[in-house]
């Protein structure tokens, strides 16, 4: 039986998770217990609405804002593979020095699944 890993996670950290695992390069095994989880992730109208998601366009860019304290946390139990590939993701990069200030959503989601 697999291991299961329960996190609580903001709309900012299930962004991160989610970008995180759109980006899966690996074997069939792995990507089946992933994309298990990927729905977990999900983040619905009802969350947008209580988060207060704005969105402001410029020109072709579009930015979005919301409150992560609103929009409150989702409890997720993820299956330990799952885990495993978003910390090994997320340390790759670190150690790469590709995280920047507005990057703290990664780095708040590492540290929940340590």
């Amino acid at each position: 039986m697999a291991k299961i890993k329960t996190i609580e996670l903001n709309i900012s950290e299930r962004l991160s998770a989610l970008s995180i695992l759109n980006q899966f390069k690996g074997n069939l095994e792995t990507m089946s217990i992933i994309l298990k989880d990927v729905v977990k992730f999900s983040i619905t109208d009802k969350d947008w609405k209580l988060a207060g998601k704005k969105e402001v366009t410029t020109g072709e860019n579009t930015q979005w804002s919301w409150d992560n304290e609103k929009g409150g946390l989702k409890s997720i139990e993820l299956d330990n593979v799952t885990a495993k590939y978003i910390v090994d993701d997320i340390e790759k990069r670190d150690a790469a020095n590709e995280f920047t200030l507005q990057d703290k959503p990664y780095i708040e989601l590492l540290a929940k699944l340590k």
